[in-house]
């Protein structure tokens, strides 16, 4: 493991966001918005990993099970889900939101030098979108690519 150089005079804060295997780790400034979950329309697309569509805002907005995307098996979950709605970089979506499958509310993680650890031992194929596991404050998380993300999605 090895600290993260962060050069940086402030801490930064982050989400975690509960899933039922790894929590993600996402920076505040991506998320939009926590939403209650709420009804899902049917996707056309056959991808697992794609739950269907739901409204936001007057919008149409895809919601992805990152769990199912990296191959963990979706299970009926207990608690209250959310859905976390995310700012992604893609010039080849129609909207650049999406929604991100959650299975309780998210907590806010102060994030610096010392208390945020990249895992380097534990590598990812270079076509999943996560950028690094990493340990914050004893949490072993997963930060994805929303960037790669969106692209996965625009490819459906």
């Amino acid at each position: 493991m090895a600290n993260v150089q962060l050069h940086m005079d402030d801490d930064l804060q982050g989400l975690l966001i509960p899933q039922r295997q790894t929590p993600l780790l996402l920076p505040v400034s991506t998320v939009i918005e926590i939403l209650g979950y709420r009804e899902i329309e049917d996707a056309d697309q056959d991808a697992g990993w794609l739950l269907g569509n739901f409204s936001w805002r007057n919008l149409t907005l895809p919601l992805i099970s990152m769990e199912r995307l990296l191959g963990v098996a979706r299970e009926e979950t207990r608690g209250r889900k959310r859905i976390i709605v995310v700012h992604v970089f893609s010039d080849r979506l129609k909207m650049p939101f999406l929604g991100i499958e959650a299975t309780g509310m998210p907590r806010m993680v102060k994030l610096n030098e010392e208390n945020l650890v990249v895992i380097e031992d534990d590598p990812w194929p270079g076509d999943w979108p996560v950028s690094y596991k990493v340990k914050v404050q004893e949490t072993e998380a997963l930060i994805p690519d929303l960037d790669r993300l969106g692209e996965l999605v625009a490819d459906l």
